[in-house]
């Protein structure tokens, strides 16, 4: 019970300091190839980041992701690859729904979500610009989990941080 209250208490703590780190109210942009820091972006960029990652990513059969990222203000600048973020944060829950609704009543279903699952891993939003060790740790322990046909890490996961 101690260990399911600290990967949630975990995972909405990595969640917030992710959106947190992707808003700012600067206006100044720095480039992202030279100094190591990542570009600001207007709300509208951020917009079609998020929109190009969206088209660039396979999502579960059935399953239409959201046409823009909501709940953020216009009125601020982002961090280049926020809306990257958003996307990916969209295909993890997805495919980890998916492999929720599937794993004990269809194989083949539930293997393409595992597929899709592994190359989360690889993705830009879990790189270590945009995510700390214990992120990509935890989700590192709720695939291999999911292997072995335990859901409770998509579960905690799903629970904590998709919407729905």
């Amino acid at each position: 019970m101690i260990r399911k209250q600290f990967a949630i208490f975990t995972a909405v703590l990595v969640s917030v300091a992710i959106l947190a780190a992707g808003c700012s109210g600067q206006s100044q942009e720095t480039n992202h190839d030279t100094d190591g820091t990542r570009k600001i972006v207007s709300y509208e960029q951020m917009q079609e980041e998020y929109k190009d990652s969206v088209k660039k990513l396979a999502w579960p059969e059935g399953y239409t992701p959201a046409n823009e990222v909501s709940g953020e203000n216009p009125d601020v600048s982002y961090q280049e690859g926020y809306g990257d973020t958003r996307a990916s944060q969209a295909y993890e829950c997805a495919w980890a729904k998916q492999w929720l609704a599937t794993y004990s009543s269809d194989s083949s279903k539930a293997k393409e979500a595992l597929e899709a699952l592994e190359k989360v891993p690889e993705m830009g939003y879990m790189s270590t610009e945009r995510a700390d060790d214990a992120t990509r740790r935890f989700f590192r322990d709720y695939l291999d989990r999911a292997k072995l046909g335990d859901p409770s890490g998509f579960q905690e996961d799903v629970e904590a941080n998709c919407p729905e």
